[in-house]
C-alpha cells in the first residue's frame, strides 16, 4: 500500500503526451503528479495561467504556477504547481493514470515471470533473463551468474554473447562482492571505478559504460544468483531500475533453483547411463567358462551390488592344456574398484602364459596394483593353475576367502599363502598344491555370499555357506539361496561364485 501511495505522489509520465492550452498557447502535457505537472510548448509563457485540457470528454481547468522552464532544441521545458491545491477533476484524472500504471507495470511484471519462467533449460533461462532485462531496462548486455555454495565459487555460461563459462570465488570482483555481502553495486562510470576489471573488455574489443550488479535472491532470502547489465540505452541506473529487479527477483530465484535441480538431474541421468555402459563392458570382461576341459566342468556367476563392482573372477587357457582359475574382490564399491580389477585382469591375462612361477605372477600384480593405488585400494585374490589330465591344482591364495574342494560329504579349505595384492610394495606369496580327486568340485567365491546380512544384521556366515556347497554346485541356486536369507535387505557387497567338478 505504501509502495502505491509513493507512486501516486510522483509525477506519471504521458505516453503520447496530453494536448492543454495554456495562455492561449498550445502546450504539452508530458508528465502529470499531485504536487505539479510538466509540460512543453514552442514560445514562452509568463505565469501565473491556467492550463485547460480535456480528459473523457470532461474539461478540465487548472490554476498553476510556473516553478521553472528552460529551452532546449527551440522548445521549452516547464515545471508548473497548482495553485489553491487540487481539483477533483485533476485528482480523477491522476487516479485513472495511476491505475493505468499500474495495470501496466502488473503486466510487465507477469510477462517478465511467463518469459523467466518459460523453460528450465540453463542455456534458455540466461537468454530469456537478459531478455527480460534488454526489454524493459533497456540494457545492451548482460551476464546471469549461478551461485555455487559447494564449490564457493559464481558461475557463469554467457558473458554479454559470449559462451564459454566463467567461474569466480565469491568475494571478488563485482559479482563476487555481490554475491558474498547482497549489496547492489550501481557504476556510473565503470572505467573511474577501481573495482571494475577491464580485462574482458580488452579482450572483446567491448565497451563498458555502465554497469549495474545485483543480488537475486529465494523467498528466504538466500542469494542464489547475481545479475550484471551493461550500458543502459537510455539514461543512467537507478533506483528505479533496482525496484524492477526486485519485482521479480523470487521468479527469478525460482527459476535458476529449477534449472539448477534440472541440472543436476541431467548429470544424474548421464552417470547413471555411464555407469550402465559400465556394467555392461564390465559382463563382457568376465568370460564364459570355457565347456571343452578335459573331464571338467565349469560354471560361474557374479551379481555386483552397483551398477559396476569389484569382483573378478576369470579362465585363462594356458600351455600343455592347463587351465587359469582366478577370483578376486578389490576392497570398496563402484567405478575405483572397478578400474582396479580391470588392471588385475589385464595382467593376469599378459603374464599368466608365459611365466610359470606363480608366486612371481602374483608378486608383479602385488607391484602393479600398490604402484596404481599407493595403499589405498587392495584386493584379495586366488589364482591356481589346473592340469585337467591329473587333477593337480597349483594355487596362490593372496588373502583371499579360503576356498573349498568338496569330495566325499567332507570339505577341504584352501587357506592364504599371502597378504591382499597393493597393501605393501615388497609382499611375498608362496605357492601350495592339492589334488582335486575325481567326482570332487572347487568352490571359489568372494565375501558377498558368507559376509550377506539379513534386516536383523544377522550374517549368513560361513556355517551355512558350508552347508550350501555340501549340497549343490550350482551357482545360480547358492546365489538365490543368500539372497533368500538377505529377506530384502539392500545387499553391500558384490556377490561372485566360480565352481569346477572334476568328472569321474
Amino acid at each position: 500500500m505504501f509502495e502505491q501511495e509513493r507512486r501516486k505522489a510522483e509525477r506519471l509520465l504521458l505516453t503520447p503526451p496530453i494536448t492543454a492550452r495554456m495562455a492561449e498557447a498550445p502546450v504539452r502535457i508530458v508528465n502529470l503528479g499531485t504536487l505539479g505537472t510538466t509540460i512543453e510548448h514552442d514560445n514562452p509563457i509568463v505565469g501565473p495561467a491556467k492550463l485547460r485540457f480535456q480528459w473523457d470528454g470532461e474539461d478540465i481547468t487548472v490554476d498553476c504556477d510556473i516553478v521553472h522552464s528552460q529551452k532546449n532544441s527551440n522548445v521549452f521545458s516547464t515545471g508548473l504547481s497548482f495553485v489553491g491545491g487540487e481539483p477533483p477533476a485533476l485528482r480523477r484524472v491522476i487516479e485513472t493514470l495511476n491505475d493505468r500504471d499500474e495495470l501496466e507495470r502488473l503486466r510487465t511484471l507477469v510477462e517478465a515471470s511467463k518469459l523467466i519462467n518459460s523453460s528450465i533449460e540453463p542455456d534458455a533461462l540466461f537468454g530469456s533473463i537478459l531478455t527480460v532485462a534488454r526489454n524493459e531496462l533497456h540494457v545492451e548486455r548482460g551476464t546471469l551468474y549461478f551461485v555455487d555454495d559447494g564449490a564457493k565459487e559464481i558461475w557463469t555460461k554467457i558473458a554479454g554473447e559470449l559462451s564459454s563459462e566463467i567461474r569466480l570465488p565469491i568475494g571478488k570482483g563485482l559479482a563476487g562482492t555481490v554475491a558474498a555481502t547482497g549489496e547492489p553495486v550501481i557504476l556510473h562510470d565503470a572505467y573511474a571505478d577501481p573495482r571494475f576489471d577491464r580485462s574482458l573488455d580488452q579482450k572483446t574489443g567491448y565497451r563498458t559504460r555502465s554497469m549495474l550488479c545485483v543480488p537475486i535472491r529465494n523467498r528466504q532470502q538466500k542469494i542464489v544468483g547475481v545479475l550484471q547489465l551493461l550500458n543502459k540505452t537510455t539514461g543512467m541506473f537507478g533506483t528505479g531500475d533496482l525496484d524492477f529487479l526486485n519485482s521479480i527477483s523470487d521468479h527469478m530465484a525460482i527459476a535458476m533453483e529449477n534449472a539448477t535441480l534440472h541440472m543436476e538431474l541431467l548429470e544424474k541421468q548421464r552417470m547413471e547411463q555411464e555407469l550402465k555402459l559400465g556394467r555392461e563392458i564390465q559382463s563382457r570382461l568376465l568370460p564364459q567358462p570355457p565347456v571343452d576341459v578335459l573331464d571338467t566342468q565349469l560354471a560361474a556367476l557374479s551379481v555386483p551390488c552397483y551398477e559396476v563392482g569389484g569382483d573378478y573372477y576369470d579362465f585363462i587357457e594356458l600351455p600343455d592344456g592347463d587351465l587359469g582359475l582366478a577370483i578376486g574382490d578389490v576392497s570398496g564399491k563402484g567405478v575405483s574398484a572397478a578400474l582396479i580389477m580391470s588392471s588385475v585382469q589385464a595382467a593376469l591375462r599378459v603374464a599368466a602364459p608365459i611365466e610359470d612361477d606363480l608366486a612371481h605372477q602374483v608378486q608383479r600384480l602385488n607391484a602393479l596394483i600398490y604402484r596404481s593405488a599407493r595403499g589405498r585400494k587392495y584386493a584379495t585374490f586366488f589364482f591356481g593353475r589346473y592340469t585337467p589330465s591329473t587333477g593337480l591344482l597349483r594355487y596362490v591364495n593372496a588373502g583371499h576367502n579360503p576356498p573349498f574342494i568338496a569330495f566325499d560329504g567332507q570339505l577341504e579349505e584352501l587357506s592364504s599363502t599371502g597378504k591382499p595384492i597393493g597393501i605393501l610394495p615388497d609382499s611375498n606369496y608362496h605357492e601350495r598344491s592339492v589334488e582335486i580327486p575325481p567326482g570332487a568340485t572347487l568352490f571359489l567365491y568372494t565375501d558377498g555370499l558368507n559376509e550377506a546380512s539379513d534386516p536383523d544384521e544377522e550374517e549368513f556366515g560361513y556355517d551355512r555357506l558350508r552347508e550350501l556347497f555340501a549340497t549343490t554346485r550350482e551357482p545360480r541356486q547358492i546365489v538365490d539361496a543368500v539372497t533368500q536369507f538377505e529377506r530384502g535387505a539392500r545387499a553391500t557387497d558384490d556377490k561372485t561364485i566360480v565352481v569346477m567338478r572334476r568328472q569321474e
